[in-house]
């Protein structure tokens, strides 16, 4: 049998180009996308048995949580299940009580200018699956999504290979990107992707809090996007997956664009949208649950429907809504969770200072900082060849160090050199990486 099977895959691979003609030109964007290539690599990871394993910064999980809600859901969320976790039950959208205990949450801790009811929520199975439903709703191929620099890399594949759109990045150069003076990048970004380019930009989307700065937006320059979008007549997608995460208020704490009110700005409500899910602030990745929040009927129409092809685990499903339910649970697993985020942030800050490593300043929010390595950077690549491919040099260098990083390229930072670090893993772990981080930026900086 299996020699079979050995003499089907050599006849494959001796008519692999009558093959390849056998998908559709879709398929084959699919095919080289790759968006899967990152799971299926082959690595040991560091932990307490495998001392010499490689520490992964990839990941933002907030993996400080994950025992006491993996505690919760054996004692609490199982027993809950029924027979209905096993079923359709009402459909691909998440049923009505799980919607229900959400709007409970965003009322509660998002403050929105309206409630939220359970009609303005959308489930399907995690917030990857909702960006690529917004590109598909509010965009036609070639039509452009604004982003600004750097972001969340993994948009790319998120947005533009299902729908075909293109992705328009707006670098702010000496501005602060969360500044209301940034609003005029934004916009200078898009009259150069329309009136040059004819390229029609349909949606802005930002991450709020920002994925990898770890900042939130001012309420000012929220409101200044919100009537940038007004008068262009773009929608705005907030992307609050970190809204919870947030750890030290101090500098500026977490603004939802629920709680402004559109209509005094002049803004159409029917503009504004909002994203979220169990991912980060509740630990519970694998739930793979995320959620649409908008008052734009037609755009929910179009998402019900599109949902169908992202239902979410029933069992998910139950174990989410025994979560929602608790909100005393839920009071004190965020008030432990931002205490904890908050001293694992503050030890990776007095590590990166202590060892001359810049980073950017103000992060407050979510599982990571944004570090300068570019000190780093070979000379002779970046004169030679590009400081981007320096800058990909030094991610293999920091690999075979034993440290995983997502790099400044794809995140589409502005400058080469820039990495980022996650913070929210246990304590052995996290020392283990930043020493060897560490380590290999003195070795490279010692003369």
């Amino acid at each position: 049998m299996w020699k079979k099977v050995q003499q089907f895959y050599i006849h494959i691979s001796e008519h692999l180009p009558d093959y390849c003609d056998m998908i559709s030109n879709r398929g084959e964007r699919y095919a080289k996308a790759g968006l899967a290539n990152g799971y299926l690599r082959s690595r040991t990871l560091f932990s307490k048995e495998n001392k010499s394993g490689l520490v992964s910064f990839g990941n933002a999980e907030n993996f400080l949580m994950q025992d006491v809600l993996l505690e919760y859901v054996r004692t609490k969320a199982a027993p809950a299940l029924d027979n209905a976790s096993l079923t359709y039950d009402e459909g691909p959208f998440g049923p009505e009580r799980l919607r229900a205990a959400m709007a409970k949450l965003l009322n509660t801790y998002f403050h929105p200018v309206r409630p939220v009811s359970a009609d303005h929520i959308l489930f399907t199975s995690g917030v990857t699956s909702l960006n690529s439903i917004v590109a598909l709703t509010l965009t036609d191929p070639g039509d452009g999504i604004l982003l600004g620099q750097p972001i969340y890399g993994a948009f790319n594949g998120d947005l533009q290979v299902p729908s075909g759109c293109q992705l328009i990045y707006t670098p702010f150069h000496e501005d602060d990107p969360f500044s209301e003076q940034a609003v005029s990048r934004y916009e200078k970004t898009f009259l150069e992707a329309r009136d040059q380019n004819g390229v029609p930009i349909r949606a802005l989307l930002i991450c709020n809090p920002h994925n990898p700065l770890g900042r939130c937006y001012p309420r000012k320059t929220l409101e200044a996007l919100m009537q940038f979008c007004q008068k262009y007549q773009v929608h705005l997608t907030s992307d609050e997956i970190y809204g919870l995460s947030v750890y030290d208020d101090f500098s500026s704490g977490f603004v939802s664009v629920l709680s402004i009110d559109p209509v005094p700005l002049g803004v159409d409500p029917s503009l504004i949208h909002v994203l979220y899910g169990m991912s980060k602030d509740f630990a519970a990745a694998g739930l793979r649950l995320g959620c649409l929040i908008s008052q734009n009927q037609r755009l929910m129409q179009a998402a019900l429907s599109i949902s169908r092809f992202h239902w979410p685990s029933h069992v998910s499903i139950s174990i989410a809504t025994t979560i929602l339910d608790d909100h005393e649970f839920i009071k004190v697993f965020l008030r432990d969770s931002r205490a904890l985020l908050r001293s694992h942030s503050d030890f990776a800050v007095r590590a990166l200072e202590e060892a001359g490593i810049p980073y950017s300043p103000g992060a407050n929010a979510g599982l990571f900082l944004w570090i300068d390595l570019s000190k780093c950077l070979d000379i002779n690549i970046a004169n030679t060849q590009d400081e981007w491919v320096a800058e990909t040099q030094l991610s293999k260098q920091l690999q075979t160090a034993g440290v995983e990083m997502s790099s400044g390229q794809a995140y589409h930072n502005e400058a080469p050199g820039w990495f980022r670090v996650i913070f929210s893993m246990e304590m052995d772990t996290l020392k283990e990486g930043l020493s060897r981080l560490v380590t290999i930026y003195l070795i490279f900086n010692q003369h």
